[in-house]
């Protein structure tokens, strides 16, 4: 019986299922969950996949190394320093132009000629002697010229502009030739340049129109006489000092 039995019962687990109807719904339930799952994997394998979201960090501001800045701030500063000089430089370049064109203005004022202020005669005003008859070719202004240039011929007389002692006579001052110097008082002293001849000598007494020289041109271009009046020991314009008008020649 027992024998029988075994012949009749499946020896195997597949003969065990191959006793399930195959229309049951056991297997029809597995079939159609198998085929759903192979379906799933196909569409997930062809679809391409997404591109991943950016991350944060990548929408940030890239970030500045302590180096880079350190050299950013050296090259402002480099900038900054270049701009500075290149402004210094052309300020004293200006600045230079500007004294070499107030020393040229200088330069040429000084060769120009001026007329120095010459104090108030006063008193004295008229009281001086005409040196020598003749016009004036040269007159005073305080810088080339400090007296006055009287024209006249060789050998003309010479006089005093007033009475007083001669403290000079000699050719030792360049640019003056044979010169006179005659003091009047304390206040006043003449001087007569360029003559020819000199008839007097130091610490003579002399009168007011009395001749001490004769006319000639030591140490001058022309035959003339300079005449220098010094109050004071300043030199002043003797114009006013002489009377209205020099003796007609």
């Amino acid at each position: 019986m027992q024998e029988r039995d075994r012949a009749i019962r499946p020896s195997t687990r597949a003969g065990q299922f191959a006793n399930i109807p195959r229309n049951s719904r056991i297997v029809s339930g597995l079939r159609v969950a198998f085929a759903a799952t192979i379906c799933t994997l196909v569409v997930a394998c062809s679809t391409s996949p997404k591109d991943p979201p950016r991350s944060r960090a990548s929408s940030s501001p890239p970030t500045v190394s302590r180096a880079d800045s350190v050299t950013a701030k050296s090259d402002v500063a480099t900038n900054t320093e270049t701009q500075k000089a290149r402004a210094k430089k052309a300020e004293s370049k200006r600045k230079s132009s500007s004294t070499r064109s107030a020393a040229a203005g200088k330069s040429a004022d000084s060769k120009a000629p001026k007329v120095a202020a010459s104090p108030s005669p006063g008193d004295a005003a008229g009281t001086f002697a005409w040196p020598a008859s003749g016009q004036v070719v040269g007159r005073f202004n305080g810088g080339t010229n400090k007296g006055i240039n009287i024209g006249g011929n060789p050998g003309d007389p010479v006089v005093a502009a007033a009475s007083g002692r001669v403290v000079y006579v000699g050719s030792k001052l360049r640019g003056y030739g044979n010169l006179v110097m005659v003091k009047h008082h304390d206040e006043f002293i003449t001087a007569y340049a360029h003559n020819r001849k000199i008839l007097v000598r130091e610490n003579e007494q002399v009168k007011a129109g009395q001749q001490i020289a004769e006319m000639g041109s030591t140490d001058s271009s022309s035959t003339q006489l300079h005449f220098e009046l010094r109050r004071k020991g300043n030199a002043v314009d003797p114009m006013p000092y002489l009377k209205a008008q020099p003796p007609a020649p």
